[in-house]
Formats: structure tokens, sequence, C-alpha cells
């Protein structure tokens, strides 16, 4: 492990407790180092086309998603769908956690312990983190007209303001056109590229795929990033990378 690399990731505004942090240096100034958890059998697919599967909002989990304004009349209720069907026609995302050591991200994303990680460099210009609230939005609309004209900053907030009870998964998000992804039958994907560069590949602590094998498979698609596997820490309630699995 690299214990001198942990206050470049400090100094450079990263959590302290950030995962790879003893493993590799932090990404260089403007750019932001995001994490995609999901199946071994999706992440590899990922790294192997060299793309990442586009969300919708009507896709995430959050059923509140988009729906965060505060009000029971009719008019902020139809506001709420039709903002959501214009999303869905016109807008892609890729939902990304900031660190990856929370065993509840690897449960609810990354078949329970079983999956793995990826880790990008992306343009911190291209990415908007999500605003975590007790509350929902009191911001009033203009008026009732459907759909009423609202300010870009309202929208903006409500595109990425959820329950604090999610604050767990650390999110930011990369929002784009739908028409700026490639399209493969019904789904839309990102290609990876400078916007979206493959940094690492973490095997989850119940993966049982071989590591040389998922290490050749990335070095052949991005020479420059690194493959580890992870594991339960002993002290605290959190994955960490297992030491032996860490080149030097």
């Amino acid at each position: 492990m690299h214990k001198e690399f942990r206050a470049q990731w400090t100094d450079a505004g990263y959590d302290s407790h950030m995962g790879s942090a003893e493993v590799v240096q932090p990404p260089p100034a403007g750019r932001l180092r995001a994490y995609y958890l999901t199946s071994a059998e999706y992440a590899i697919s990922n790294i192997a086309l060299g793309r990442i599967k586009v969300s919708r909002f009507s896709d995430l989990n959050d059923p509140f998603e988009l729906l965060a304004l505060r009000g029971s009349d009719r008019h902020v209720r139809d506001f709420g769908r039709i903002l959501r069907e214009q999303y869905d026609q016109s807008t892609g995302l890729i939902c990304f956690s900031k660190n990856w050591i929370s065993p509840t991200l690897w449960s609810h994303y990354a078949a329970k312990h079983r999956g793995i990680c990826l880790g990008f460099d992306i343009d911190r210009n291209t990415l908007l983190d999500v605003i975590y609230a007790d509350d929902r939005v009191l911001d009033p609309l203009p008026d009732k007209s459907a759909p009423p004209a609202v300010s870009d900053e309202l929208l903006a907030k409500l595109s990425r303001t959820k329950f604090s009870h999610w604050k767990y998964e650390g999110e930011t998000r990369m929002m784009f056109p739908l028409t700026t992804a490639s399209k493969e039958g019904g789904l839309h994907f990102k290609q990876f590229g400078p916007d979206l560069s493959l940094a690492e590949v973490i095997l989850g602590p119940l993966c049982d795929l071989p590591l040389d094998r998922i290490r050749a498979l990335v070095l052949s698609v991005r020479p420059g990033a690194v493959a580890f596997r992870s594991r339960l820490a002993w002290n605290s309630f959190s994955v960490v990378p297992m030491e032996s699995s860490v080149t030097w």
C-alpha cells in the first residue's frame, strides 16, 4: 500500500477516508475520481465494450426523482409529471459515487458484494453533486400554466435533490442530451473517452472472478488503469482494498 498518497487525496479535497487513497494517486486538478458500482457481468461488458449504460430519471431507484417540489396543489403534481416526461425524452444521466467504501453501496448496486466498482476520471465541470435534504423544495411555481415557466436554477435544483436518507451514496451525476449518446436497440450508452476515462477496477469482497484475467482485460482497454480486490475492514464497517492485491 502507498500510505504517502493519502495526503495528496485530502489536499485535493477528497474525503479523509477515501477508499483508493493508499492505492493510487489522485487525478489531476480539474478532474474528479468518481465510482460506478454494478454486477460483475455488466462491469466486464462495460470494460470490454468501452461504454456505460445511460439511465433516465424514470429508471432510477428513488421514486421522488424530479418530484422534490413541495405542494399538494394539482398544478404542482402535474408539473412534476410533465417535467419527468420531458427529461426522459431529452436527457440521460449516469450516477456515480464519490467514494466506494460503503457496504450499503455494494449491497444495493454491486450484486451484494459480488460485483465490481469502476472508477473514472471525469471533468468536474460536467458533474452535479446531489443535494440531500430533509424537506422538499419550497420554491413556488410562478403560475398555473402547463407547463409553467420556471428558472434554470429551480430545474437544476429539482434534478439533483434527494431525501437525506440517500446520503450514504455520496452521489454525483453526469447529465447530458440523449442525442449525444450512442443507441443500441432501445438503450443508450456513453462511450469511454477523455470525458469518461477508466482509472480503477475494484472487485467486490465476494467477487470470485480471477483478478489476473480482469487485470489483463483492463490493461487491454486502458493501460494506465489499476485493478485490485477489496475486503471487509477489520476495525470499521467499511469496504477497503485487499492489500495483497495492490501492485507496487
